[in-house]
This record gives structure tokens, sequence and C-alpha cells, in this order.
């Protein structure tokens, strides 16, 4: 069986660990097992305290309310679905948290600022209503029989009641011993999913039992019996769904029916048939990736942006050679003549510093070989518009005096894309276009047309105003 714990510890094996606070769905799990308690705890780290409970920032409330209307509904419909929730039985996990109003008292330096908080159960999470109240103790009896019941009288010796239930769901299983007060229940549902309630199982070494060593693993902290425990939590719960497990010793390896025999020709055929097909999806999916990777080209910004520069620089046929931190973005051997590259992401147009940054590089490249390389900047530029709002220069006619005297080439982000997909279709190209990049001093021409390459395949969203009355 599937298990996801929810702050609860520890489990082994391929049982998933993950927080109440984290997007690991239920769904995708036959048990859950939570503990309330750590959960809190997750919430409450670095809180300030209020009436001796934690009291959450603004932020954080947000979020534990949105957390526990989400595990709740979350819950509900796990058990819906005929499969077991595992709650650890706690006391109210009670906080006060921000309830985002303000009161103001006083003028000037006296005024004072109140928040107004309220308090917060995280057990409102649960699927079902509960009453419990604050006790300690570890003299448990057990009600009735059956594999829960079995679980728990296996390891009564470590269990240990934190909470006493005055209203529970189902039937009591473990009650303080010689008295009404529940501590443990079962509630089947009628689609066939449990609720279960657990004391704690305390599975932890005695501190005198626990090395004081630096990078101790986390099984080292509890009893040998601890993954036993949650084989038989499992095992408990198959049997109580009606699911336990068949056996089938190693010997049986040696005997088969015609009917077997069959089944696992059927099943090594569509299991090669799934492989096959996982094989096709995952190099697809890396195509995908690539492709979505030389969008950065008109979306990004920094290195994300340079690196898919380098990629066309050569696909042109270029060496492309990555120069020291703090220098010019790339260096480019073609069989014409060398470039520098300045690279930049900009939410508005070029400006003149970027290409007084690029004649920098081009002087200090003159000076290391006393030939000076093709200058070439190339900016994505209005990058945080769509790309039919692209409509203002990338390059501002006030830079082009300059670059033009000192023969920069300026080409958009945008033109490279446009250039990269003309090679895909024609590799032969690649000698027009780098004799275009060589050969411009200002603007490349002849790239513009980003519609032959890029399609729109929805309409743009309705702005609110702009739909009709």
């Amino acid at each position: 069986m599937r298990l996801l714990s929810l702050d609860y510890d520890p489990v082994y094996g391929e049982a998933t660990r993950a927080t109440f606070a984290g997007d690991f769905s239920a769904f995708d799990y036959d048990v859950v097992i939570w503990d309330p308690a750590e959960s809190l705890r997750f919430y409450a780290t670095h809180s300030d305290t209020y009436r001796g409970l934690p009291c959450l920032a603004e932020g954080i409330s947000v979020r534990i309310q949105a957390d526990a209307d989400r595990r709740a509904n979350e819950f509900r419909e796990f058990i819906r679905s005929g499969r077991t929730l595992v709650v650890i039985s706690r006391p109210p996990q009670l906080c006060y948290i921000d309830t985002g109003q303000r009161e103001h008292s006083g003028t000037g330096r006296n005024r004072i600022t109140t928040n107004m908080v309220s308090l917060f159960d995280l057990l409102s999470a649960l699927p079902c209503e509960v009453n419990p109240s604050r006790a300690r103790g570890s003299r448990i009896e057990f009600v009735g029989d059956g594999p829960i019941v079995g679980l728990l009288r296996k390891y009564k010796e470590y269990l240990a009641y934190k909470a006493v239930l005055s209203r529970y769901p189902g039937t009591a299983v473990a009650r303080v011993t010689g008295t009404d007060r529940v501590v443990s229940s079962i509630d089947r549902r009628e689609d066939g999913g449990y609720l279960i309630l657990l004391p704690v199982v305390d599975l932890r070494l005695d501190e005198e039992d626990v090395e004081d060593e630096e990078g101790e693993e986390d099984e080292d902290l509890y009893i040998e019996e601890a993954p036993t425990f949650q084989a038989d939590l499992l095992e408990a719960i198959s049997q109580l769904v009606g699911s336990a497990t068949h056996s089938r010793p190693t010997w049986m390896e040696r005997y088969s029916t015609t009917r077997e025999e069959q089944i696992q020709q059927e099943l090594t055929k569509q299991q090669k048939r799934v492989e096959s097909a996982r094989n096709k999806l995952a190099k697809l999916q890396q195509q995908k990736e690539a492709a979505e990777a030389r969008d950065q080209l008109f979306l990004g910004s920094g290195r994300a942006l340079e690196v898919e520069v380098g990629k066309v620089l050569e696909a042109l046929g270029g060496i492309v050679i990555e120069p020291d931190p703090g220098r010019d973005d790339w260096k480019v051997a073609f069989p014409e003549g060398n470039a520098v590259v300045e690279v930049k992401g900009v939410g508005k147009s070029a400006a003149e510093k970027h290409a007084a940054q690029l004649e920098k590089w081009v002087a200090a490249e003159l000076e290391a070989t006393g030939k000076a390389p093709k200058g070439i900047l190339v900016v994505n530029a209005w990058r945080e518009l769509p790309l039919d709002e692209r409509v203002q220069d990338a390059f501002p006619s006030q830079m082009l005096p300059y670059c033009e005297s000192r023969g920069h080439c300026l080409i958009t982000g945008l033109q490279l894309f446009v250039i990269l997909a003309d090679l895909e279709e024609d590799s032969s190209r690649a000698d027009k276009w780098r004799k275009a990049l060589l050969g411009t001093c200002g603007k490349l021409a002849g790239a513009d047309d980003w519609r032959s390459v890029i399609h729109e395949t929805k309409p743009a969203p309705v702005q609110e105003g702009d739909a009709e009355a």
C-alpha cells in the first residue's frame, strides 16, 4: 500500500514524507498518516507567542487557514474514495492568527497600532467533528477486536495518549484504563473509506541510548521495531479494508498454470510497448524543453538569454568562446572574422550605455590581439510585452550614430529567433546571415517577420473595461 506521511515520523522504504503545508496530494496514495502537532510546530517556527500560544504573523496566518481548508476538502474526498486516513490523536492545536484588522490609539509619536488576532485550531482540517481535551498518560485498555486493536495490543508498551475524546468518529477501540475516556477510534464510512484516530506511538530511543554524533541519521533515533510498526500498520489497514496480502512463497516461482503463462506473455508484451512509449515520451519532452528554452531569445534576460544567443552563434557556424567573468558575454570566431557580443534583456529599449559597454570589449580585444573584432549588440527589448505590442523601437534613434560610427551590428533577440528558424529550414543560409551580421553597421535588416515562425494560437484575453456593454 502506498503511504504518505504528513509531518509524521518515522516512515521507511517507499513511503513518502511531506508536510501538511506542502502540495503533495493525498490522492496518489492508499493511506495517509498525519500528526497535527508536528504540523503546527512547522507554522509556529520563529513566531511570537501570545497568552502562551504561538502568534502567527499575517502572511503565515493566511497560509495556515488556506492549508487547513485545502487539506480538509482533500481528506474528505480521500476517505470518500475508499481510502484510509490515520490521524495521531492530539489535543486542540491552537494558535493565534492575524485577522488583518488594526486598531489605532493615541496620536503622533504616542500613536499605538494593535494587530487584532483570533484563535485558530489546526484540527479544523479533520473531516469530522471531534472534541479532544488535553490529557497525558500511558495506561490504555482496548475495546473489542480486529486488525487495529491487534496492532495496538502488539505495540502497547510504546503507546501514550496526549488527548482524550469526549466526541469521536465511529467506534472506540482504546480508552484510558478503568474509565470511559476514549483515546482511539475507527470510523468506517459508507463509501468504504476509513478514518482512524490513533494514540501517540512513541518509537524514539531513550536519550541515553542515542549517540551524540554529528551527521546522525534519523533512523538512529528510533527503536529497532520502528520499521516493523509501519509494516504492521499497513497490514492491519489492508486487512481492515479487505485487501490482505496474499501469501506467495518464492518456491512458487517454479510452478505456473497455462493461464498464468498466457497472462505473463501478454503482460511482457504490453510492458515493452509501455517502455517504448515512455522512451518516445521522454524524447518528446526533451524536444519540448529545448524548444521552450529557445523562447528565451525573446522572453529572457541574464544567463538564460546569453546561453540561447550562444547556441544561435554556433548554428551560424561560429566557434563560441566564453570569456572571463565580467567581460563581454561571448567571443565568436566566424570563418570571415571574429566578433565580440554583448547580450542584454531589458524591459524597455536598448540604451547608449549598452553600446558603450560593447565598445569597451571591442577596444580590449583590439589591445589584446592587435586586430579589431566586430562588435555585435544583442538586446531582447520590451521583453515583458506580448510580441504584437512591441511596436516601439528596440534601438532608439539617439544611439544609432554612435553605433554606426563604430561599426556595431544591432540585433534583437527576436530577430535571432527568426534567423535560427530560417537556419533550421535550410542550414546553407548560415553564410548569408553571417555576412549580414559582420557587414551591418547599425540595425540588422531582413529578420523582422516573426509572424512567419511564431503563430498566435489563442486570442488575447479581454481586459476589464474592454468588453462591450
